[in-house]
């Protein structure tokens, strides 16, 4: 402060008794940088004015050579003030910078606050998963002081000034259900505001009979829980990071509407929360997925779901069942073998097989036994089945068929909006695509979901649709019953 005093007194423009008292009520370098700004605004305004006036009276009467000594000695002090100034900021930067406490008032959004663990709850108010921090900006930080929300990155509180159009809606907490389970039809009338708490996580998981394969998850499934929701529905999407692995991870949900799908403003790190807001304009089946960098890697290990959007009247008609079926790749390395020529019973995740879409498995439901003997769908005779499908990818477009059976109505591409196709056989669903399929269950026996891209199969990419009741005559005749060939991995 001395430097910069003696300076500025040296010109004239602020003296070094006027600095001291407008220094006390400041610390630390938020003071030192607020007095830099003063003195530059008060000295350097003043002697501009008095260059531009002398310029203006004395080029009208002395020639260029008469008056370059004059010019120079009356930009002599404002060059004087920049330099001293830019010699200031340059050893102040140069500090080691300090954390600082802020008189944090109820209007001052700008906080760093510890989660607050006591049991009584605000009404209609989120409890925060931790600090926050600038307001509409997750990216700046504060430093906290010693103590304060120490290893944790701060964020946006987002119950704070609710919009008139978001406060007025009544809160409600998602149906979260995991594959291939569905969350009940949603039967309001109103809107309201959802939300939609996701952790991410990575796992260890049997991907085949033979080998294992540690996943990225949401909510610690492959695929992340079926959403429900309705046309006019505020999702509050909260997404927090678990996996210790420190990989960032976030949200690209094709539902929303806005940059990056929601990943703009929920990109997390290890330990990290953000919550967002996203107002649901369009009704259909959507896919949801991570997009942290590289987006391919994060959807082939597993980090990928879906969410309905009810239309918000004349929603699809009414079934017995409904199940969640999602289809995907996963690329691995060779097994290693140790010294005694064991293969391990864990594989790695290939980025070169991922690059040639040479999967190594093609699965339904995160698993090649996720829907086999153990645990298929299942239905009676005279159901009506539907499946909300949905093609994760990353590489591969999925020729979905069920053999036995027919499509009584196909809402392709997700939309609930046009008139459904009928009596289809196979549906092409494309790499980050979506459709329902509505099935009448009309004979008992076993139904094969496959895609018919065929070798496939033997990839993984088979489930079965196990059906019981009495036959109905007519429909299917033999004077024997039903037998799989041996080894066939189709019939049950």
């Amino acid at each position: 402060m001395s430097n910069l005093s003696h300076c500025l007194a040296r010109c004239g423009s602020l003296a070094p008794a006027a600095l001291a008292p407008a220094a006390a009520p400041l610390s630390l370098l938020a003071s030192r940088r607020v007095l830099l700004l003063s003195a530059a605004r008060s000295a350097t305004p003043a002697l501009t004015r008095q260059t531009r006036q002398l310029t203006s009276r004395t080029s009208q009467t002395m020639k260029p050579k008469q008056l370059r000594p004059v010019l120079r000695s009356r930009f002599m002090p404002l060059a004087f003030v920049s330099a001293a100034l830019a010699v200031v900021v340059y050893l102040e930067q140069q500090k080691p910078s300090a954390s600082f406490k802020m008189d944090l008032k109820p209007e001052n959004k700008a906080c760093c606050m510890e989660k607050d663990n006591s049991p009584a709850k605000k009404p209609e108010k989120m409890e925060e998963p931790h600090a926050c921090c600038l307001e509409s900006n997750p990216s700046l930080m504060l430093e906290p002081a010693s103590g304060v929300n120490s290893g944790r990155k701060c964020f946006e509180p987002i119950d704070e000034d609710l919009p008139p159009e978001i406060a007025r809606l009544p809160i409600e907490d998602a149906v979260l259900t995991n594959a291939p389970n569905v969350p009940p039809v949603i039967t309001r009338d109103h809107e309201a505001l959802v939300r939609v708490p996701l952790t991410t996580s990575t796992k260890l998981a049997q991907l085949t009979s033979q080998y294992k394969y540690e996943q990225w998850t949401f909510n610690g499934t492959v695929p992340g829980p079926f959403i429900r929701a309705k046309v006019g529905d505020v999702v509050e999407l909260s997404l927090t990071n678990k996996d210790t692995t420190g990989n960032p991870h976030n949200i690209d949900c094709h539902a929303f509407t806005g940059p990056g799908g929601g990943a703009a403003v929920t990109t997390v790190e290890e330990n990290e929360t953000k919550t967002a807001r996203f107002k649901l304009l369009y009704p259909g089946l959507y896919v949801y997925h991570c997009a942290a960098a590289p987006v391919p890697v994060h959807i082939a290990n597993g980090m990928y779901g879906l969410m309905y959007v009810q239309p918000e009247k004349d929603d699809l008609p009414p079934v017995d069942k409904e199940y969640y079926v999602m289809q995907s790749e996963f690329y691995h390395e060779p097994p290693e073998v140790d010294d005694d020529g064991r293969r391990s019973e864990t594989v790695e995740f290939s980025y070169p097989n991922g690059l040639r879409e040479e999967p190594q498995v093609v699965a339904f439901n995160g698993s090649e036994s996720a829907l086999t003997r153990d645990h298929p769908l299942k239905a009676e005779v005279g159901d009506d089945v539907r499946i909300f499908f949905g093609n994760a990818g990353p590489n591969l477009t999925s020729s979905f068929h069920v053999i036995g059976s027919h499509f009584k109505s196909v809402y392709r591409d997700g939309d609930v909006l046009s008139p459904p196709s009928k009596a289809i056989q196979t549906v092409t669903v494309p790499s980050g695509g979506s459709s329902i399929f509505d099935l009448k269950m009309q004979y008992p026996g076993t139904y094969t979901m496959v895609d018919h891209s065929i070798f496939r199969l033997d990839k993984g990419a088979v489930g079965f649709l196990n059906v019981s009741g009495k036959p109905v005559p007519g429909i299917y005749e033999s004077p024997k019953p039903p037998r799989p060939c041996v080894g066939c991995k189709l019939h049950a």
